[in-house]
């Protein structure tokens, strides 16, 4: 799963011509029977989504593409079809539609099902967590035939506690290490580390740089970077809380494109200087 957005101020997948058959799908056909889709847990699955999808795919109708394409009218659509979005050239030569069962097939090993495909996700989607996501994701595409179950209010008094307590895990992972970023620009790369701070500020371990961030009341986690030795100098990006509160380490966990013809790479490090 890539992770970020492609707007620079904006707060806020395989090659075969085999044809269909070419292409394993999930065989437990009664854990993706239409009963099973419906009775499916709707909040655990939007939990999941958000956590491991939502820095890259869009699900409502008309919304914008982000480093992923969004997801509305997905399902029984042939894949790589998408209008306006510019796929990898593997997905564009799949050969299949997509189903609640080929998606599972998808999530369980992306790499393996559809090798040379360019989504980056840090882990397959667990098991225990496929069918509750695949449900929330049909409800929300408009391919569900079944009602939208009544979401959960969060409490005032949950939303009155401080994000180390409303967002444990997401705060002792951010908090705790190192972001590791590659900047990559038509002639120039640069890499650089920063650190986000419980002050709300973002210190650098390159001189100059530093910024702040802030979470939004839509529980999205927002951050400026200035004084970057490039043009432009500054970064400002967001994304949900709830996409880094599965403790991840790896150089690269995500992508994104702050600016035409600059990619962004991101991932976090164990550790940091001062711990």
């Amino acid at each position: 799963m890539r992770f970020g957005t492609r707007a620079l101020l904006g707060f806020l997948t395989v090659v075969s011509d085999a044809g269909f058959s070419a292409y394993p799908s999930a065989n437990a056909q009664d854990n993706f029977s239409r009963d099973s889709l419906a009775a499916a847990d709707y909040d655990a699955g939007r939990l999941s989504f958000l956590q491991r999808c939502s820095a890259c795919h869009t699900l409502a109708d008309g919304a914008l593409d982000l480093q992923g394409p969004n997801l509305f009218g997905m399902f029984d659509r042939a894949a790589g079809s998408a209008a306006d979005f510019s796929y990898s050239n593997v997905l564009n030569s799949a050969d299949f539609k997509w189903t609640p069962e080929r998606l599972a097939s998808w999530l369980s090993d992306p790499e393996g099902y559809l090798p040379g495909n360019t989504m980056l996700i840090p882990e397959a989607v667990p098991e225990a967590d496929r069918l509750n996501m695949i449900s929330f994701m049909m409800v929300e595409t408009g391919a569900a035939d079944w009602e939208r179950p009544a979401a959960k209010v969060v409490t005032a008094e949950e939303l009155a506690k401080p994000p180390s307590e409303r967002f444990p895990s997401f705060w002792n992972h951010l908090m705790t290490n190192t972001t590791r970023y590659r900047w990559v620009g038509e002639d120039s790369e640069l890499r650089f580390d920063v650190y986000y701070n419980t002050d709300g500020s973002v210190s650098s371990n390159r001189d100059g740089v530093f910024g702040f961030w802030h979470i939004t009341k839509q529980d999205m986690f927002c951050y400026a970077l200035m004084g970057l030795p490039m043009e432009p100098a500054y970064m400002v990006q967001c994304f949900p809380v709830v996409a880094m509160a599965i403790p991840r380490f790896a150089e690269e966990l995500w992508q994104s494109q702050p600016t035409e013809n600059v990619t962004l790479y991101g991932g976090i490090i164990p550790g940091r200087p001062d711990t």
